[in-house]
């Protein structure tokens, strides 16, 4: 990673994460399209993290931390294992920073969209701010669609204006459902277009979409 203050390495951090106000977030992505060296480090952050959640989902970060020795004897291999080390204690570190801020135990909370019959007109999910911060587990029922990935696009909805405020991949878990995590912070209350797109497009088929309405608290 490039030489970039810890200012930048937070809000760079916190904007991958989907922690951003959508203020923040046109500042971020302004800075990427003017700053070629603070995009550089948001490219190169997120590749290793997504290099990273690869391996972890191949089983293959264990044994490449625990043979580190051996690999040493490979140059080729040397460097791939010093960045993964490295990659995965930051990551680790930034993850448990962020449990550990004073508030209290972590809030999950597990929503589950699926399509219901003569529910058009309504959202397939209502979720009501606590007060607390909270990760989100999202769960959608994407049928019997044949892609293991999706692309997942959030848009906030008002007054018939679209504003899209986030993008992730989920991916398919034992039950057969997509699989997200998203914090709460991101979703202010108000109603959300969720579009899952499969990754790679194996098929023309049209995109999954599901409806979300955040209400405040009461």
């Amino acid at each position: 990673m490039t030489d970039i203050p810890l200012e930048d390495r937070d809000l760079i951090d916190r904007y991958l994460a989907n922690r951003l106000t959508e203020t923040e977030v046109l500042v971020v992505e302004t800075r990427i399209v003017e700053d070629v060296v603070f995009r550089n480090e948001v490219e190169l952050t997120e590749a290793l993290r997504d290099g990273l959640r690869e391996l972890q989902s191949r089983g293959e970060i264990a044994p490449l931390l625990s043979h580190r020795r051996s690999m040493w004897r490979h140059p080729r291999f040397a460097l791939a294992a010093s960045l993964a080390a490295v990659a995965l204690g930051v990551a680790s570190f930034l993850f448990f920073q962020r449990l550990d801020d004073g508030s209290g135990e972590l809030v999950v909370a597990s929503l589950r969209f699926e399509h219901t019959r003569g529910a058009e007109t309504e959202p397939d999910v209502v979720w009501r701010q606590t007060g607390a911060p909270t990760r989100l587990q999202m769960l959608f029922d994407v049928g019997l669609e044949p892609a293991t990935a999706w692309h997942v696009r959030f848009e906030k909805v008002a007054d018939g204006a679209v504003l899209r405020i986030m993008e992730t991949t989920a991916m398919l878990n034992a039950d057969g459902l997509a699989e997200i995590s998203v914090e709460s912070a991101a979703l202010e209350p108000g109603d959300y277009r969720i579009t899952l797109i499969a990754v790679p497009p194996t098929a023309p088929a049209a995109p999954i979409v599901f409806a979300l309405r955040v209400s405040g608290q009461v």
